[in-house]
């Protein structure tokens, strides 16, 4: 692999399930995984954190011989504690493989798990920053604690590394102390619309989370379905977490529709909504999935029964990589499991803050050491070839897969198709796209 500067600007089953039904875990510090307690106090309101404008930067820290140190948000219980495992996962298998060290400097990791709930992730962020003194952040990874963590950790002048795909961190929010070492909800989704309408379909329906995330999913695939020429039936929302999607298939298939967008928030949601897509027949109704349907949460839970789903992703744990393949290798042999796209991203952002700190001799000092992340380019990676824009966010392939069993008789995705280049503002260009609202949930096609 080349790391190099560039010119360019830039099983769980039925018992977690019951335990799962509380979308708003209010007590999680004792689960957390940190170097000191968890702060103890209840979550402030969204309205004490400070906004995201001005703020006097924090002082340069560490360089040559000194300790960088990482706060690590993560949702490691709650109903998304699957993704935010992998999450730690791959993060610390980077740094087993190539060492604590990069740029001269030792890096620590102090670990804070946030439940899923952006109040307890905003006050982990406060104890790391106002506590612990780190010298930037990694995580979390649903939108909605991303968005929080981000506005607050900016204001206070530390930098704060993402694989959420919160559209807007790179987008109307931006902040260049943000960077997002991942894709945009959105991204990979405007070629699943562009492909669904080449393959002859012609009319939709959309089944997404009724949060953020889900109305960036639905609006990347809307978006490309309808420039291409096709028309959205009905669009279905359903709350974070449910339980039973019974009702949202019955709509789906009441509908009709040529071919059916899924843009999953993953986990629980995805393994729930497959069983009640298979029970009720649908096998025969085109589905394409988002990033997080068909991941390896979904099929280390259902195997067989998975095997064929479509989907559009940037990370193909089957992809003819010796990056991918190694990283694959390693994880299997530590966890017994294949990576999910969670432990993917985490170990990517690894990558990237370590060849931040070669860059900048292992000196951590504001927006300059996001400017020198911004600058890296990889020839080849756990997501492909990929570069950063100038707004702090991956322009890489995206790839057509669809599930498929291993000799092992193991089950993961493989590349059918690579669309080189995707960009966070698809073919609109930066100005257009960005003229327009974040896709919300009364607005889901630029």
């Amino acid at each position: 692999m080349d790391v190099r500067r560039s010119a360019r600007p830039g099983s769980w089953r039925l018992g977690v399930l019951a335990a799962i039904t509380v979308l708003v875990v209010t007590a999680c510090g004792g689960a957390a995984q940190s170097s000191a307690p968890a702060a103890a106090s209840a979550a402030p309101p969204p309205s004490e954190a400070p906004a995201s404008g001005p703020a006097s930067a924090a002082p340069a820290s560490a360089g040559a011989g000194g300790t960088v140190t990482v706060g690590f948000i993560s949702p490691t219980t709650g109903f998304v504690a699957a993704l935010g495992t992998d999450m730690k996962r791959g993060w610390d298998l980077y740094w087993e493989l190539n060492g604590n060290t990069a740029g001269g400097v030792t890096v620590e990791t102090v670990y804070e798990d946030d439940a899923g709930d952006p109040e307890v992730a905003l006050t982990k962020a406060r104890r790391l920053v106002e506590e612990v003194g780190v010298d930037m952040t990694a995580g979390p990874i649903l939108a909605n604690t991303a968005y929080a963590v981000a506005d607050y950790v900016a204001g206070q002048g530390v930098p704060s590394f993402h694989i959420s795909g919160a559209d807007d961190l790179t987008q109307r929010l931006f902040n260049p102390l943000v960077m997002r070492v991942g894709y945009t909800s959105s991204q990979s989704n405007f070629p699943a619309g562009q492909w669904a309408y080449d393959e002859g379909h012609r009319e939709a329906v959309t089944i997404c989370p009724d949060y953020g995330f889900g109305w960036e999913s639905c609006g990347g695939f809307v978006s490309g379905f309808t420039g291409a020429g096709g028309s959205i039936k009905e669009q279905i929302w359903h709350p974070l977490g449910t339980q039973d999607f019974g009702t949202y298939v019955t709509q789906a298939q009441a509908a009709a529709p040529d071919v059916v967008f899924i843009g999953s928030a993953g986990g629980p949601d995805a393994i729930l909504f497959w069983e009640a897509w298979t029970s009720f027949g649908m096998q025969d109704t085109p589905l394409v999935g988002n990033c997080c349907f068909a991941d390896q949460v979904l099929l280390r839970d259902q195997g067989e029964a998975a095997n064929g789903i479509t989907s559009f992703s940037y990370w193909t744990e089957g992809r003819d990589s010796a990056e991918v393949q190694k990283f694959v290798q390693e994880y299997e042999n530590r966890y017994d499991e294949i990576p999910s796209l969670y432990a993917a991203g985490s170990y990517l952002m690894a990558q990237v803050i370590a060849g931040a700190l070669e860059q900048t001799g292992g000196v951590v000092d504001g927006e300059a050491f996001v400017t020198a992340a911004q600058g890296l380019t990889f020839d080849d990676s756990v997501y492909g070839a990929i570069a950063f824009d100038d707004t702090n966010n991956i322009v890489g392939g995206v790839n057509l897969e669809h599930v498929e069993a291993r000799d092992d008789g193991k089950f993961w995705n493989v590349v059918d198709e690579t669309i080189p280049d995707v960009s966070q503002f698809w073919t609109y260009g930066k100005d257009a796209f960005l003229a327009n609202p974040v896709f919300s949930r009364d607005f889901t096609s630029q």
